[in-house]
């Protein structure tokens, strides 16, 4: 085989590649930046890969193509708030995908829980987001986010404790909030057991 038909067979299967996949890529940017953003972020996404191609994951190329895509939109995400042009993590226009149903009644509760998804941290947010939203399974959102899949596991339980907490309907006046038990510290722990 001559160098040219190598190089037609290696398009072929990234051109394949690039069809499987480009519709997911594009999808978790347009929930992250909105349809401005979305097809630049797929495209250098997939330019990415192409230069890659050697690097990606032939079994599971997902969580590889979001984790370029993260660092893509979290690049953006610095430039827009250099420039003054964002102040919340998630656009504010509704950017669904055209024909998608949004029934009125599922507005405020869709409304609250992005509120209490921004209030998490960057990672924890994005965690949630790669499970519910780009269905991933915990082990391929913590390759995306770099970590192990028994962090992931803390970092969920963690978040999702939070998003319990802000979601929850804020007590009648003047009953207090039941407050967190306290942990002793570490030293006292380890003298009682001694």
């Amino acid at each position: 085989m001559s160098g040219d038909d190598a190089e037609d067979v290696a398009g072929g299967v990234f051109t394949r590649f690039f069809t499987r996949h480009y519709d997911e890529v594009r999808r978790y940017a347009l929930r992250r930046l909105g349809p401005d953003a979305a097809d630049d972020v797929a495209s250098e996404t997939f330019s990415v890969a192409w230069r890659r191609f050697d690097r990606v994951p032939r079994d599971e190329p997902l969580p590889w193509l979001y984790g370029v895509a993260r660092n893509i939109v979290r690049a953006r995400f610095r430039e827009m708030r250099r420039h003054g042009a964002m102040s919340t993590p998630f656009p504010r226009d509704d950017h669904r995908e055209p024909g998608s149903p949004d029934p009125t009644g599922a507005v405020a509760e869709r409304d609250s829980a992005l509120r209490a998804l921004s209030r998490l941290g960057e990672t924890d947010r994005e965690l949630i987001m790669l499970l519910a939203w780009e269905g991933l399974e915990v082990r391929e959102a913590a390759r995306v986010l770099g970590c192990t899949t028994a962090t992931a596991r803390v970092r969920l339980y963690r978040a999702r404790r939070r998003i319990e907490r802000l979601l929850a309907p804020p007590p009648p006046d003047g009953v207090p909030r039941p407050a967190a038990s306290p942990r002793p510290p570490a030293r006292t722990a380890l003298k009682e057991n001694q």
